[in-house]
């Protein structure tokens, strides 16, 4: 190398740019690399653009290269540009140069290397959608046992209506999978392969496109040979989809952070997950959580620099969608793959804190529109006046520091006469005619109970038990309909291996 700028590699541009992208050409895409060396040598093969003595002296070199690893401890000398170069140079040595050039018959890096950007992009998001999946399924289980567990919602920072914990994971639930979604569609747009675009324009040798993607384990090519190498949409549109997923789990965590609070105290938090202070003997923090924020915040953060990166770049092959930018994308994935497993860890050893929780309810009165509709079904009263009723209760109940718990039937007929106008009817005989239940002590004790609340509510996407039960098995549904998607993708990749292997081995000994 140089310490001067007119021979190149100038030491500072060595330095900071060609042997940090050296490590991480082997750290991530020397596998892509040896497959689209393969693939590429078969097809020019199959096409007759290579003679079967050329072609199995190349594709056996590039199985031993591989094998050997020569370029594994080899650091930046100046000698060779990157990864690409020094394989080259290596397979010249043992087939000779001629015979190594023909390799590179009809492609360029910029198609090869958005190919192995691709490659590695298409296995981490498999991976991200198996933990998605895992974390749906475990979420799944746990509403699954959640679903009599009372729980208190809340709205704008307050107490609002009662639910059960399975409709409360079902919402998540829901998210999770709309972000799978969102995954799966990036990925159907990575899984396409940009070999044979080669420069920018394709070639005039007659390649097969469609033959190496199939070797690759792509579901098809991308159609415009410039859009392979200069549309940058199958990076941000991953990394979008991540990061709508980090922001959508963060808000699930926060809120979990607020259930464990001493407050509110609608969780407790298993002995795993809780660290004590050094110093006061009653702590019990729930510190994973935060990690948890911090772990997705800094994922969320990272996928957002990636599209970011984007921004303002020419509609050109330029190397800010390249090597460098990939790298840091991938500690992305690295950070989820710590993340995904701890919540839905967290989330199957949490216990809903009962006794707390109805004293909260009680307190808060979060009941109370029960109670309104209630007396618009046995009053035959519009629900505003209803509403008014049970706004005036909760308001002299709260004042008097009682819970619903503790509400008088006087304080109730009191209350009721003063907005109507009337006292509630009384009449037993309508309710044994079974026109409609008549209002009194009972049905004022059981029209605020937390159990009737969730019971009566059995509408579509409601916390009843049957319209819960129904919801989950729909989420199971459609994740079972994803996870096929992805085995499908995954088994086209496995097969598609497994076919390279066996054409370059029969290839090598002369089979074809």
């Amino acid at each position: 190398m140089n310490s001067d700028y007119d021979t190149f590699p100038a030491q500072v541009y060595a330095d900071s740019v060609l042997a940090p992208d050296l490590d991480i050409y082997k750290q991530h895409f020397s596998a892509p690399l040896h497959a689209i060396n393969l693939a590429h040598g078969a097809m020019l093969a199959e096409q007759h653009l290579l003679q079967p003595a050329d072609s199995a002296a190349i594709l056996a070199a590039l199985l031993k290269i591989d094998q050997d690893r020569p370029w594994a401890d080899q650091e930046f000398d100046g000698s060779f540009e990157d990864l690409f170069f020094l394989i080259e140079r290596e397979l010249g040595r043992q087939v000779g140069e001629e015979t190594a050039g023909r390799l590179h018959t009809g492609r360029s890096r910029n198609d090869m290397e958005h190919t192995m950007f691709r490659m590695q992009l298409r296995a981490r998001l498999l991976r991200l959608l198996d933990q998605y999946g895992a974390l749906a399924d475990r979420f799944l289980a746990r509403a699954e046992q959640g679903i009599d567990e009372t729980v208190l919602l809340y709205t704008h920072g307050q107490p609002a209506q009662v639910s059960v914990l399975g409709h409360y994971l079902g919402a998540a639930i829901e998210f999770v999978l709309r972000d799978m979604t969102r995954l799966m569609a990036a990925l159907e747009d990575v899984n396409k392969c940009p070999m044979g675009a080669a420069a920018i324009t394709t070639s005039g040798f007659d390649l097969d496109r469609d033959r190496v993607a199939a070797l690759l384990g792509f579901s098809g090519i991308v159609e415009n040979s410039y859009g392979a190498i200069a549309n940058v949409d199958y990076i941000t549109g991953s990394y979008s989809a991540i990061r709508l997923g980090c922001i959508h789990l963060g808000r699930l965590v926060q809120d979990l952070v607020t259930w464990t609070g001493f407050e509110v105290s609608q969780i407790d938090v298993a002995d795993g997950f809780v660290q004590i202070s050094s110093i006061m003997p009653q702590k019990r923090n729930p510190v994973p959580l935060e990690h948890l924020r911090l772990k997705l915040s800094l994922a969320g953060g990272g996928a957002d620099q990636i599209v970011q990166t984007m921004h303002n770049t020419p509609f050109a092959d330029m190397n800010d969608s390249e090597r460098e930018t990939q790298a840091a994308g991938f500690e992305v994935f690295d950070r989820l793959d710590h993340a995904l497993p701890l919540l839905a860890s967290f989330v199957e050893a949490m216990k809903t804190n009962q006794p707390s929780i109805n004293q909260r309810i009680q307190k808060s009165m979060a009941t109370i529109t029960e109670l309104a509709d209630t007396i618009v079904r046995t009053e035959e009263i519009a629900f505003r006046p209803a509403h008014h009723v049970a706004s005036k209760l909760a308001r002299a109940a709260l004042s008097n520091g009682m819970g619903f718990d503790e509400l008088p039937w006087d304080l109730f007929e009191q209350t009721f006469e003063e907005v109507t106008g009337r006292k509630p009817v009384m009449d037993k005989s309508l309710e044994v005619t079974g026109r409609k239940p008549v209002m009194d002590k009972t049905l004022l004790t059981r029209a605020t109970s937390p159990q009737n609340f969730v019971a009566v509510r059995e509408m579509a996407g409601g916390p009843g038990p049957g319209a819960l039960r129904r919801s989950l098995d729909s989420y199971a549904n459609r994740l079972a309909g994803l996870t096929a998607g992805m085995d499908d993708i995954q088994k086209r990749i496995t097969q598609a291996d497994e076919a390279r292997a066996h054409v370059v081995s029969g290839l090598i000994a002369g089979e074809t």
